[in-house]
């Protein structure tokens, strides 16, 4: 567990904003557990993985937000790089307006009313 000084050294690394995204972050939301109210909240990212010999002090975290966070706990390595990089095509494609682009938006807009389905659930 940080201390309040601690937690602010490492939110004070990117100047208050989510190190995968950009969010800006709001410094007493971190470790924030509402599911409906996370705008904002955030949770300390190892640099170094501990499975890679990281350590868990200040020195080795970044803020992430709690989305970017927990999305990234199930991929490592390769596998995150992968899917960072389909994202910025996908991202492009939207963008263009591509036809490609047009039906993945349907699949990202249908994927989130499913996502909002299941938290309602858990209200």
């Amino acid at each position: 567990m940080f201390s309040n000084d601690q937690l602010k050294k490492i939110f004070e690394r990117t100047d208050g904003h989510c190190h995968f995204c950009g969010d800006k972050v709001i410094f007493n939301k971190y470790g924030y557990k509402d599911i409906n109210d996370l705008d904002g909240a955030w949770e300390s990212d190892h640099i170094i993985q501990k499975a890679k010999g990281g350590n868990k002090n200040e020195n080795n975290c970044l803020p992430a937000c709690v989305r970017c966070n927990r999305l990234r706990w199930h991929y490592k390595g390769n596998e995150l790089r992968d899917l960072i990089f389909l994202g910025i095509i996908v991202k492009d494609e939207i963008k263009k307006n591509s036809k490609i682009g047009e039906e993945i938006f349907v699949l990202k807009e249908k994927r989130e009313k499913l996502n909002e389905k299941r938290r309602r659930k858990t209200r």
